[in-house]
C-alpha cells in the first residue's frame, strides 16, 4: 500500500535563528523547534527529566479520600486486596501498589482475574476472595471504572472499594469510597494520559506524603510504572516522560530480581534500557502469561524477592511467550485468509472477523497486525462456549469507543479507548454488529484516511548526519506517543554496486546506499518486497530512522528503513 509522506512544515527563518542561539545545526534546531523547545531553558528541562517535576498527586479528584481510607486500614492492620488487570499495565500497577503497601507495613495481598474464566474487570470471584482473606478494602488497578454492580456486591459484604483506573468512565460511576481516574470530568489533574500503573504510582506518592515518609518509598517502584506506561502506549510527554526516564534507569540498574531475570531471558544485556526493550522484550513476556493462562504469575515474578525464584518464574514467562507466538501465528494466518475473502476497500472501510475456537487471549495482537496490514479499523472476535469476545484496533481519526457506543444495543459490554477497545457479544448478534460497525466506518472514514501516513521530521543530506545529531537523538529519548522517534527522508540516493542486496532474517532487506561521498548501511525490516525497486538502476528516495549498530565493539550508523520510492 502506497504511503503518504508528510513533510512537517516549519519556518526556516525561526529555525535558523534558533540554530544560532543554541549553537546547534539546522537539523537539530528543527527537531527542537517542532517539539516547542525554543529556548535554552525549555531544551534543558526536556533533556533533563527530573522527579522534581512530578505533579502534586493531591490535585487528583478523590485523592484525599483514598489516602484517608488506606491510612485507616494501615493503622487498624486490616488486610487490603490489590486487584489488578491481566495485561502489562494492570500487573505492573498491582505489583507496585502491593509492594508499596507491604513496605509501609500494610497487610496486602493481590489478585488478578483469569482472562478466560472471569474476563476483564472486577469479578465476583475476586470479591469473594477478598472476603475469604478478611480484607476490609479492595483497591483496583487499571480497571473498575465500570464496576457498578461489583462494587455494590463488595459493599454488601462490608468491603470498601477504591478504584484506580484510567479508562473512559461511563455516565454511572461505582459507589466506591474514592475513584482515582484523571479522565473523570470533574478531575483537574493536568496529566490526563496516565496509564493504570501511573495512577497507582501517584497514589503511592500521596500516601507517602500524607504519612511523612521518604519520597524514595514511592520512587523506588518507578521501574514498574515505566514498564506499564511504555507498554500501554500512552503519551510519553510531561510527567509520563519523567516516569519512563527514571524507571528505565532503575531497570538498567537491575536491582529488582524479577525484572533482572526477565531481561536475561529476553536477551537484553545492555544496562541502558530503551522503550523498545519494553515493547518487544519485557512487555510481551509479561503479557503472555495473562493471554494464555494465569496472569498472577507475572505479579509473582515482579514481586519476587530472591534471584532463584525470579529465574524460575522468568523461564515460565519466556516459555509462555513462545507458545503465544505459535497460537497467534495460526490465528493470524486464518484471519488473513478470511479478510482476503470478504474485504474490498471499494465497499468496506473496516474489518470485522470472527470464528469459533480462536483463543481470545491473543486476538488483540492479531487485530493490531491486521490493522497495520489493511490500514482500517479492525475488530477480531473469538467465539468460545457461546460467547464472543473481541479486541479492536483503530486508525487515526476513527474513535473505536464512540463507534462501539453506537452498537451498544447489540453488545453485552464494551470498553476501552479511542484507538484500542474490547467488547463481549452474543454470537447471534455478530452479523448485525458487523453491518452496523461497517455503516459507522463508511460514514466516517475517507479514502485518504485508509492510506498510511509517514510523518517526516525533515529531508536531510547524508552529510548532515554527524555526532551532534546522533547525540541529540539519544537525548530526545525516551520515545513514544507525543515524542515519536524522528523520521527522516533523503533523496537522490544510489544503491551501491551491482544490486545484489542481501535478504537477512525473515523477509528483511539489507544493502548499502550512497549520497555524494557518504555511504551508509540500510536495513528494512519486513521490506523484502521492495527489492525490485533497488534493481531499477534509478535514483531512490527513502524514509528512515537513524540507529547505531554495534558489532564486535564497533558502532556504525545504520538507516532503519520505513519506505522506499523511485525518484520521479
Amino acid at each position: 500500500m502506497e504511503k503518504i509522506w508528510i513533510i512537517q512544515d516549519s519556518p526556516q527563518t525561526e529555525i535558523d535563528a534558533l540554530s544560532v542561539a543554541l549553537g546547534v545545526s539546522s537539523v537539530v534546531a528543527g527537531m527542537l523547534w517542532r517539539r516547542d523547545l525554543r529556548s535554552l531553558d525549555a531544551a534543558r528541562e526536556f533533556f533533563n527529566p527530573s522527579v522534581s517535576r512530578l505533579l502534586d498527586p493531591f490535585i487528583m479528584l478523590d485523592m484525599e479520600k483514598a489516602v484517608a481510607e488506606v491510612s485507616r486500614c494501615l493503622d487498624a492492620h486490616h488486610p487490603i486486596l490489590v486487584y489488578g488487570d491481566y495485561d502489562v499495565d494492570g500487573t505492573t500497577a498491582a505489583s507496585l501498589l502491593h509492594l508499596f503497601l507491604q513496605s509501609v507495613g500494610g497487610k496486602s495481598e493481590y489478585y488478578i482475574p483469569d482472562r478466560i474464566t472471569e474476563g476483564y474487570g472486577v469479578s465476583q470471584k475476586g470479591i469473594d476472595y477478598a472476603e475469604k482473606i478478611g480484607a476490609k478494602l479492595i483497591i483496583t488497578c487499571d480497571c473498575g471504572i465500570t464496576a457498578v454492580e461489583q462494587t455494590e456486591y463488595a459493599n454488601g459484604k462490608g468491603i470498601n472499594v477504591i478504584i484506580t483506573d484510567h479508562h473512559i468512565p461511563d455516565k454511572m460511576l461505582p459507589q466506591a469510597v474514592a475513584i482515582l481516574n484523571p479522565k473523570q470530568k470533574e478531575c483537574k489533574y493536568p496529566n490526563k494520559n496516565l496509564c493504570g500503573a501511573g495512577v497507582a504510582f501517584k497514589f503511592t506518592q500521596a500516601i507517602s506524603q500524607s504519612r511523612g515518609l521518604s519520597a524514595e518509598q514511592a520512587l523506588q517502584n518507578m521501574d514498574l510504572a515505566a514498564i506499564g506506561t511504555a507498554a500501554d502506549i500512552v503519551q510519553v510527554t510531561g510527567e509520563n516522560r519523567v516516569i519512563v526516564s527514571e524507571g528505565l534507569k532503575l531497570i538498567g540498574q537491575g536491582k529488582r530480581p524479577g525484572i533482572k531475570a526477565l531481561k536475561k531471558v529476553a536477551g537484553i544485556t545492555r544496562d541502558e534500557i530503551t522503550v523498545s526493550d519494553i515493547l518487544f522484550g519485557l512487555g510481551p513476556r509479561i503479557n503472555a502469561v495473562g493471554r494464555l493462562g494465569e496472569a498472577m504469575r507475572a505479579v509473582h515474578l515482579m514481586t519476587a524477592n530472591t534471584e532463584a525464584r525470579a529465574r524460575e518464574l522468568s523461564a515460565v514467562l519466556n516459555s509462555e511467550n513462545e507458545t503465544r507466538k505459535t497460537v497467534e501465528a495460526k490465528i493470524y494466518d486464518a484471519a488473513v485468509r478470511l479478510a482476503n475473502s470478504k474485504y474490498d476497500p471499494r465497499e468496506k472501510r473496516s474489518l470485522v472477523l470472527y470464528q469459533d475456537g480462536w483463543h481470545h487471549g491473543v486476538i488483540g495482537i492479531v487485530a493490531s497486525k491486521l490493522k497495520e496490514r489493511y490500514h482500517v479499523p479492525t475488530v477480531i472476535i473469538a467465539v468460545n462456549d457461546g460467547v464472543g469476545k473481541a479486541s479492536a484496533r483503530s486508525i487515526s481519526g476513527f474513535d473505536l469507543h464512540a463507534a462501539f457506543s453506537k452498537c451498544a444495543d447489540l453488545l453485552v459490554s464494551f470498553g476501552g479507548h479511542t484507538m484500542a477497545a474490547g467488547m463481549t457479544i452474543d454470537p447471534q448478534n455478530l452479523e448485525a454488529f458487523e453491518q452496523r460497525f461497517q455503516e459507522v466506518a463508511m460514514q466516517q472514514i475517507t479514502e485518504e484516511m485508509m492510506r498510511p501516513r509517514l510523518k517526516i521530521e525533515a529531508i536531510i543530506e547524508f552529510s548532515e548526519i554527524n555526532s551532534q545529531l546522533m547525540e541529540t537523538l539519544r537525548r530526545l529519548a525516551p520515545y513514544g506517543p507525543g515524542n515519536m522517534r524522528p523520521l527522516f527522508a533523503s533523496q537522490n540516493l544510489d544503491v551501491i554496486g551491482y544490486p545484489r542486496p542481501k535478504i537477512v532474517g525473515k523477509n528483511h532487506l539489507k544493502f548499502k546506499v550512497r549520497q555524494g561521498r557518504t555511504v551508509l548501511d540500510a536495513i528494512g525490516f519486513g521490506m523484502a518486497e521492495a527489492l525490485e525497486l533497488l534493481y531499477a538502476n534509478k535514483p531512490i528516495e527513502m524514509t528512515y530512522v537513524l540507529a547505531e549498530n554495534e558489532w564486535q565493539g564497533r558502532k556504525t550508523i545504520q538507516l532503519e528503513l520505513k519506505d522506499i520510492r523511485l525518484m520521479n
